[in-house]
């Protein structure tokens, strides 16, 4: 097989996310985010999350974005998707404090993100099939980040390229920006950061393909950093052992 040829190959985060099968699976997984959330905050402090998300997210649309623009991001609907996703999250601070609503976001993430978007990106198994399996992740994901470059989405620099260490750094990110408009970058470590860390590792579990990351911008950090070093031997122990589990769940997983 050929890396061109896997799933969404050459497509950013914009293009992949509109797909059919991630619309329905984010049905489901807000559904069981509102159940978990009702039991956190109960029914009316659920509806007041919600409302106060609502309203905070059009205010906000009408702010000045042209760094937004200036770096390329002018779908105004995925714009909206971030700014509600930032918006989330600051109400929920708002309610309960920054501590007890990371707890909770990030919690919701754990059972949720990686169900939700491993299906848009090839498995293990289908890199192993372009023959080598970190040379195919490699090429796979430089064409997904400078997808996203072009949307505007990231900014980002490849620091190490080698046959076992691949490491990039992102100096802008879309939603890091708007969180700082919102007057606390922090908000974009547990409403999207902390995705990172609990989908890329757990997606790469087979792979023999460690992942690392030294910090973010949300926490301080002058970039975010994305490690990645392979170790061949490990990749083929992972191989040899029988009883593969399947990393492209149909459905995504309840929080109950």
């Amino acid at each position: 097989m050929r890396v061109e040829e896997l799933r969404n190959y050459g497509k950013g985060l914009m293009d992949s996310v509109p797909d059919p099968k991630y619309l329905a699976r984010w049905k489901v997984v807000t559904e069981s985010m509102q159940k978990e959330l009702r039991k956190e905050l109960g029914v009316d402090g659920t509806e007041r999350l919600n409302k106060e998300t609502a309203r905070l997210t059009k205010a906000m649309k009408s702010d000045d974005w042209t760094i937004l623009r200036e770096h390329g991001l002018v779908n105004e609907k995925y714009r909206e998707s971030i700014l509600q996703r930032i918006a989330f999250m600051k109400t929920l601070a708002d309610m309960v404090g920054m501590k007890k609503a990371t707890e909770i976001q990030c919690r919701l993430l754990d059972v949720s993100m990686y169900d939700l978007m491993a299906p848009l990106f090839p498995s293990t198994e289908e890199y192993n099939l372009c023959g080598d399996y970190f040379a195919a992740f490699k090429k796979y994901s430089k064409s997904t980040y400078a997808a996203n470059i072009r949307a505007g989405l990231h900014e980002m620099t490849i620091t190490e390229d080698s046959p076992s260490v691949f490491v990039f750094r992102v100096t802008y990110c879309a939603w890091h920006e708007v969180a700082k408009a919102f007057g606390d970058p922090y908000l974009c470590y547990p409403s999207t950061c902390y995705g990172d860390e609990t989908y890329i590792s757990r997606s790469l579990a087979k792979s023999g393909c460690q992942w690392r990351r030294s910090g973010t911008m949300t926490t301080g950090a002058p970039f975010c950093e994305f490690r990645f070093e392979y170790d061949p031997s490990a990749a083929s122990a992972m191989r040899s052992l029988s009883g593969p589990v399947s990393e492209h769940p149909e459905k995504a997983s309840s929080l109950e």
